[in-house]
């Protein structure tokens, strides 16, 4: 085998000679280098670099063949291929199911000058469908120094269509300044040259431009990052993302993957890019102590904490900073349970709060805020800085003493009954004075949200507020206690205590209530009450199903019944109980409908029970009448049998839908019939409705009409980026940008999950075609969503009534196939 030269003593004119060969021969390829998220330590995106493996001189430097295209006007070459062949390897990934990242590929001036680049590149994209968040485009700051207005011109466009545009190189020239007053740049790349020499000074400068970039805007990110201290370093000072040999060299896409893998760097979903991407707004600079806190998965994470939180909370150990953490996800330490509750109601108000943590005698007091919220996840910041307590007389301070106090509650407030006024005493207050609320919003809110909804009827009786007074006063200790289950943290039932007492006072009667966490003690009590309420004890066996019947039952949404084997009622749900009206169970205790005497007419009702315990069958949707409320209801009932361990026919099952309640149904379904239930649009009834108005306008009155096939091709892989509720917002941004465009003039309506159908009339064929051409503008112009990013692309396709042929040939196959399959 022949020895490959060496690239000294090749002479320049080989690069441009043979630079086509090396693109055909795939001599020039790819390789990517990760960029990672300094926060999650994830891989966020990749810088795609030309690498050139001649088999005559071997591995060719890139500033070397980079330098001899550029001089000789050829590097637009190299480019479009390089964005050809990323474009092809995000298609190749995704069909393939591997995990796909964005790409940043660098620009150069001379792309601008001798290229459309902006149409090479939006080429490579709609021929393989990628999305343009999952490419980046770098400039180097001297293609601004360029007086060509079209280059400014061509960013504009690639800004408008979507495209992110990254300063590379940031800092390295003289006029980076001015360009940022001039441009927006989505990222700025600083090269650690800066930190060669890692003095101060050198760390001063890149402090400050993060500091500088956070306030005009931009994402900060470091390249040429090659040890563990460069990345804590950029890190502690709010470096987003960074990139160089400390997390890998440029390598083939797949080995990129796997070496990140191996490394323990997992891939961002690219559905949380945005998410993520708020972090720029967070201030690490601040001065204090700073935690960076994840709501995810139903617990707390911390995300963050810098050097001076690490020092103040856990006093730089790593093993009380995982325990404290453990700590945040329990419910057995009062004042985590108070911090817990605080940070909960920042991120469903995303007010600021300020809250007070005890520690070693001192209080941290945190100042709270919602960074961003989306889709389960919440990330907030808080800026934490030490109360210390001056002296040990200050300790017993009233409001020292006050505060602890509230710890040991979950919630204490007062209620004013005369003038419907609550002030929660563990909310911060305004500055103003306390802040008051209406109290039976704030009761009737608690109950919807906190209280579990089989307690809820005994909730609102306790706190009745009509006979709060006589209740309390009857009691021999003056105040009225009763436990409900109510939501823990991880969604679970806890059982806490809800105590009235009445205050002293000249202005009325000001009740006190504390809610705490239920003593052990206690729990049985409560339990046992709760289970009555619903299930009656018997003798058959059948109460060994009481798992379900609490899990199931209780939350089932029709009125449900539980019968023995005698059809005396064991039990019942609260949909039951609210349709005739009871309070509890034991109202019907050892009771048959005969002895209800809700049946005018028995005997059916009694025939068909007997067959499901007798015989064993089930009976379905069965019409009947039943009293309920004073009021003869129409019914259909559905009843089942039960068995015993043995096999035999312990009792039966059953439950019932109103008339009423179906009527009400069929009704909104008619009104529905028509209409597409995401979008609003018309379903394929609807549209196979309107086209026999259309047909019948253009038949008898001669007004031509065109139908425009509309096709999305982008929405299948949202749906696997972002899920179905997502994807619904995207489909109904389509829809309204649909209705924009058409106005007054037209009907449209969808009839697969991409696809769409417009009818309208028509005076010329260039009203059709600027038609087409603004719905295809329109929708290809939505490139966010929410918090989320998408690209479109729209295939067009023009119907008329004129070619009869093809006409019937596309409706049928759009709607009528559709319908069939249906």
């Amino acid at each position: 085998m022949r020895k490959k030269r060496r690239q000294i003593d090749m002479p320049p004119s080989y690069v441009i000679e043979h630079l086509d060969e090396a693109i055909e021969k795939h001599w020039v390829r790819v390789h990517y280098q990760p960029i990672v998220r300094t926060i999650t330590g994830q891989l966020c995106a990749m810088e795609g670099l030309a690498r050139w493996d001649d088999p005559n001189w071997g591995f060719l430097t890139p500033p070397f063949f980079i330098g001899i295209l550029e001089q000789h006007n050829l590097i637009h070459k190299l480019d479009a291929f390089l964005i050809e062949e990323v474009c092809r390897n995000q298609a190749r990934v995704r069909k393939a199911g591997l995990p796909s990242v964005a790409v940043s590929l660098n620009l150069s001036r001379l792309d601008f000058i001798n290229c459309d680049i902006f149409e090479v590149v939006e080429n490579a994209v709609r021929k393989y469908n990628v999305p343009r968040d999952l490419l980046h485009l770098e400039i180097v700051e001297n293609i601004l120094t360029d007086r060509n207005k079209k280059i400014g011109e061509v960013l504009d466009r690639f800004r408008a269509a979507g495209y992110e545009i990254w300063m590379d190189d940031f800092g390295s020239g003289y006029s980076s300044l001015k360009f940022l007053k001039d441009q927006r740049f989505d990222v700025l790349k600083m090269d650690m040259a800066f930190l060669k020499s890692d003095t101060q000074r050198a760390r001063d400068i890149i402090v400050s431009i993060i500091s500088m970039d956070k306030r005009i805007g931009n994402r900060t990110l470091a390249e040429g990052v090659e040890t563990q201290e460069q990345f804590e370093f950029l890190r502690e000072v709010g470096c987003e993302k960074i990139q160089g040999y400390y997390l890998g060299r440029p390598r083939p896409y797949d080995e990129t993957i796997h070496n990140c893998l191996e490394k323990g760097i997992s891939v961002e979903m690219s559905c949380w890019k945005a998410y993520y991407d708020a972090i720029m707004e967070v201030d690490f600079l601040t001065g204090h102590a700073l935690l960076l806190i994840e709501y995810r998965d139903h617990a707390y994470h911390i995300l963050f904490a810098n050097q001076k939180s690490r020092e103040l909370f856990w006093q730089g150990d790593v093993e009380k900073c995982k325990k404290w953490e453990e700590s945040f996800n329990t419910y057995n330490q009062p004042a985590v349970r108070y911090l817990r509750r605080g940070l909960r109601r920042v991120m469903l108000s995303g007010e600021d709060e300020e809250l007070a943590y005890p520690l070693d005698g001192d209080f941290i007091m945190m100042d709270c805020h919602r960074v961003i919220s989306y889709n389960g996840r919440c990330l907030l910041s808080v800026n934490c800085r030490l109360h210390k307590v001056a002296h040990e007389g200050e300790l017993f301070r009233p409001a020292y003493l006050l505060r602890n106090l509230f710890y040991l509650y979950d919630k204490v407030a007062t209620f004013n009954l005369a003038k419907n006024e609550a002030i929660e005493l563990t909310q911060p207050q305004l500055r103003s004075g306390l802040h008051k609320v209406p109290l039976d919003e704030m009761l009737a809110e608690y109950r919807e949200q906190e209280v579990y909804h089989a307690d809820r009827k005994r909730f609102a009786e306790f706190f009745d507020v009509e006979t709060i007074p006589e209740r309390v006063a009857a009691s021999k200790l003056g105040s009225i206690v009763e436990a409900f289950r109510t939501k823990g943290p991880d969604g679970t039932l806890i059982w806490k205590t809800h105590r009235l007492t009445r205050i002293s006072s000249s202005r009325g009667a000001i009740y006190f209530c504390v809610v705490r966490v239920s003593d052990a003690q206690d729990l049985a009590d409560y339990e046992a009450k709760c289970r009555d309420q619903y299930v009656l004890r018997t003798d058959t066996g059948v109460d060994s199903a009481d798992l379900l019947w609490r899990n199931f039952i209780t939350g089932f949404p029709l009125p449900a019944f539980w019968k023995d084997a005698k059809r005396c009622f064991c039990g019942v749900n609260q949909s039951f109980l609210d349709f005739y009206d009871f309070d509890s169970v034991q109202d019907l205790a050892e009771r048959t409908d005969e002895d209800m005497n809700w049946h005018v007419h028995p005997e059916p009702f009694a025939r068909d029970e007997h067959d499901v315990l007798e015989r064993g069958i089930t009976l379905r949707d069965v019409p009947g009448q039943c009293l309920a409320r004073g009021v003869q209801r129409d019914i259909l009932a559905t009843k089942w049998p039960i068995y015993d361990a043995k096999g035999n026919i312990a009792g039966l099952m059953g439950y019932f839908v109103s008339a009423e309640a179906l009527a009400r149904v069929q009704q909104q379904s008619h009104k529905a019939a028509f209409v597409d239930a995401v979008t609003g649009l018309a379903n394929v009834k609807g549209l196979l409705f309107l086209l026999a108005q259309y047909l019948d306008e253009y038949r008898f009155s001669h007004r031509n009409f065109v139908a425009i096939f509309i096709k999305i091709r982008a929405i299948d892989r949202l749906l696997r980026r972002y899920g179905a509720e997502a994807c619904d917002e995207v489909l109904c941004c389509i829809a309204e940008e649909i209705r924009r465009v058409l106005g007054p003039v037209g009907a449209s309506g969808r009839f697969e999950r991409n696809q769409f159908l417009v009818f309208s009339q028509y005076n010329s064929q260039e009203e059709v075609r600027d038609l087409g051409q603004r719905l295809r503008t329109g929708i290809e112009s939505i490139h966010n969503f929410g918090q989320r990013s998408c690209t479109l692309f729209v295939e067009t396709h023009m119907a008329y009534p004129q070619d009869q042929s093809d006409f019937y040939e596309d409706i049928i196959t759009a709607l009528l196939g559709r319908s069939r399959r249906k």
